[in-house]
C-alpha cells in the first residue's frame, strides 16, 4: 500500500499561524487593532499577528460633512474589499462606522468588552468668559445626532446662561481635532469618550508620547460627560466590530472566544432599532443600550425625518409589578409632595471640612449635602447622583462633571483616563456604607413625625432606604405589599429585608411606576 505525505515547511507553518488584522491609518484604529491582536495572542499564543493599514474614501475626504456623504460605508467599504479578495484574514472597525447591511459574504463574528459608549465635550478653559459675557457658545460637532441633543441639553446642564449655540463642522483623526480646537481658539468640542480612554490608557509603547500630549491638551480644557438619558450615542459606539468572512470557522471560532457576549447584543439591538428608521449617519437619533444591576437600560432619543421627536428611558423587557389599572387609593405615595419623611440639618462640624477638599471627586448625592453657605473649590471634579441634583448644582455656579443618572455607584462613572483623583462622598449621618467608602456626613435627618395611613395601601415606591426604613419600623405589616424603588444602594438595602422577589422592583423613576400601575 502506498501512502502520499505533503511536507509543510517551517515558513509555511508560520504562514498558516498568522492573522492578518486590517484597520484604518489612524492612530486609533491602529490602536484597535492592536487591542484585539493582543486578546487573540493572549488566548492562542502560537498565533502570529500581522498588522496592516489602509486609507479609506472617508480618510481622503476631510471636507464633506460624514452626514452629508452619499456612501454610508465611507471608513469600511474599501477595508471590506481587502477581506473578500483574500489582502486579509479580519478587519477591526469602530462598530459605529459600519453600515446596517454588510452584505452576504462577510460579518461581525465578534467584539471585545465595551468601551465607554458616552459622548465627552472638552470647553477650551481660555473662552469661558467670553462664552459667559456672550451667553454663545460655538461646538465643534457635524453629527445631526449630537446637534439635536445638545441644543437642548447644555443649555439646562451648564453653569451660566447660554442664549445661542453654533455648531460647527471638524473632522479629522482624534488628535488633529484636538489640535484644531484648541490652537485656533475654539469654544467647545464633542468626541466620543471611548476614542480618549483608548487613546490614553493604551498599553502600547510606540503610543505613549501620544498618550502624553492628549493628557497635556485635556489639562487646558474643562470637560463634561453627557449622560445616555439625555444623550444616547450612535448605535455601536464604543464598541469594536470585527469581520470576517463567513466561511473561516477556525478564525471565527477563535474570536468568538474573545468576545463579549452582551456587548453584542447590546450593539445588534441598538442597530436593529436604527435600521426601522432608516439607518445612516444623518438620522438625528441616538440608541444606547447598557447592562447594569438593574438590567439593561434601553434610552433612545432624537426626531424622525417628518419632525416627529420621540424619547425612551427604560429597563428593557422590564419585569414590572404584574397587576395593571391598580386604583390611585392604594399607591404610596399619590403624589411626591406627600413623601416627606424627613428634616434635613446640617452638620457643620462636617460640612466645616468641605473649604479644605482640593483635587478630589466629589459624589453629591443630592443638592441639599453640598451646604448653599459653604464654599467649596472649584478645582475638584462634582459628580452628581442624578439629573435633578446636576441642574440644581448647576444653577448654584457648579460645573459638574457628569452624573451616575440616578443608577447608583454600581453605574462607574469610568473617569480614570482624566483624572487620578480619590472619591469622597457627600451624605447624611445614617446612610448605609457603599462603594465609595471615603464620606462626609453634611447632614442628619430629622423624623418629622408624619403620621401616614398605610392601612389600605398595596403599592409602594420608596426614594431612600432610610424612608422605608422608619415606614416599615412603624408598619410592619407592609412588608407584604408590593414595594419599588429606583437601582442602586436603595433597593440592596431594602432587598436585605424583602426576601420574596416578587415583592420588590426597580424602576428608573417614581413618573415610571406610577404610570405603570395606574395607566397601563
Amino acid at each position: 500500500m502506498l501512502f502520499s505525505r505533503t511536507v509543510i515547511s517551517i515558513s509555511e507553518m508560520k504562514l498558516l499561524n498568522t492573522i492578518r488584522i486590517l484597520s484604518r491609518k489612524s492612530d486609533l484604529a491602529n490602536i484597535q487593532a492592536k487591542e484585539v491582536g493582543l486578546l487573540l495572542k493572549e488566548k492562542y499564543p502560537e498565533l502570529s499577528i500581522e498588522y496592516i493599514t489602509k486609507s479609506t474614501s472617508g480618510d481622503k475626504d476631510l471636507t464633506t460633512p460624514l452626514s452629508e456623504m452619499s456612501e454610508p460605508g465611507v471608513f469600511t467599504d474599501d477595508l471590506r474589499k481587502d477581506l473578500l479578495n483574500d489582502q486579509c484574514d479580519l478587519i477591526v472597525h469602530s462598530w459605529k462606522d459600519l453600515p446596517i447591511d454588510l452584505g452576504k459574504e462577510s460579518y461581525i463574528s465578534g467584539t471585545l468588552k465595551r468601551a465607554d459608549q458616552r459622548d465627552i465635550i472638552f470647553f477650551n478653559k481660555k473662552k469661558l468668559e467670553q462664552i459667559k459675557n456672550s451667553k454663545t457658545l460655538n461646538v465643534l460637532s457635524s453629527s445631526p445626532r449630537r446637534i439635536y441633543n445638545l441644543q437642548y441639553f447644555l443649555p439646562k446642564y451648564l453653569p451660566f446662561k447660554l442664549d445661542n449655540i453654533n455648531f460647527q463642522n471638524i473632522r479629522g483623526n482624534i488628535p488633529t481635532r484636538i489640535n484644531k480646537f484648541l490652537d485656533n481658539d475654539f469654544d467647545a468640542i464633542v468626541i466620543a469618550k471611548a476614542a480618549i480612554d483608548r487613546l490614553i490608557n493604551n498599553s502600547f509603547e510606540e503610543y505613549r508620547n501620544l498618550s502624553f500630549e492628549i493628557k497635556k491638551n485635556i489639562e487646558k480644557c474643562l470637560w463634561m460627560i453627557t449622560p445616555l438619558s439625555e444623550n444616547p450615542t450612535s448605535p455601536g459606539q464604543g464598541a469594536l466590530g470585527i469581520e470576517t468572512k463567513k466561511e473561516n470557522n477556525d478564525l471565527n471560532s477563535k474570536i468568538a472566544s474573545i468576545t463579549s457576549q452582551i456587548d453584542i447584543k447590546c450593539v445588534n439591538l441598538e442597530r436593529d432599532i436604527l435600521k426601522n428608521y432608516g439607518g445612516g449617519c444623518h438620522q438625528k437619533i441616538g440608541v444606547s443600550f447598557f447592562p447594569t444591576s438593574a438590567g439593561l437600560i434601553h434610552s433612545e432619543k432624537g426626531e424622525t425625518e417628518d419632525g416627529n421627536s420621540f424619547a425612551e428611558w427604560e429597563i428593557y423587557k422590564h419585569n414590572k409589578i404584574e397587576d395593571k389599572k391598580v386604583h390611585n387609593d392604594v399607591i404610596f405615595p399619590n403624589n411626591l409632595n406627600e413623601y416627606n419623611f424627613f428634616d434635613r440639618i446640617e452638620v457643620e462640624k462636617n460640612s466645616n471640612k468641605l473649604s479644605s477638599i482640593n483635587n478630589h471627586c466629589i459624589w453629591i448625592t443630592r443638592s441639599s449635602s453640598l451646604p448653599e453657605k459653604k464654599i467649596i473649590s472649584k478645582n475638584n471634579i462634582f459628580w452628581a447622583s442624578g439629573l435633578k441634583t446636576w441642574q440644581k448644582l448647576a444653577e448654584r455656579g457648579y460645573w459638574v462633571n457628569g452624573s451616575a443618572e440616578g443608577l447608583g455607584e454600581d453605574l462607574d462613572p469610568n473617569i480614570s483616563s482624566l483624572t487620578s483623583f480619590p472619591w469622597v462622598k457627600l451624605t447624611h449621618e445614617a446612610a448605609p456604607e457603599s462603594r465609595i467608602k471615603n464620606t462626609i456626613k453634611t447632614y442628619k435627618l430629622i423624623e418629622k413625625g408624619n403620621s401616614y395611613d398605610f392601612k389600605d395601601k398595596k403599592y409602594f415606591y420608596w426614594m431612600s432606604f432610610s424612608a422605608f426604613y422608619l415606614a416599615i419600623n412603624k408598619n410592619p405589616n407592609i412588608l407584604d405589599a408590593y414595594h419599588a424603588c429606583g437601582p442602586g444602594n436603595t433597593y440592596k438595602q431594602i432587598k436585605k429585608m424583602i426576601k420574596d422577589p416578587a415583592k420588590l422592583h426597580v424602576y428608573l423613576s417614581y413618573e415610571d411606576w406610577k404610570n405603570g400601575l395606574i395607566n397601563e
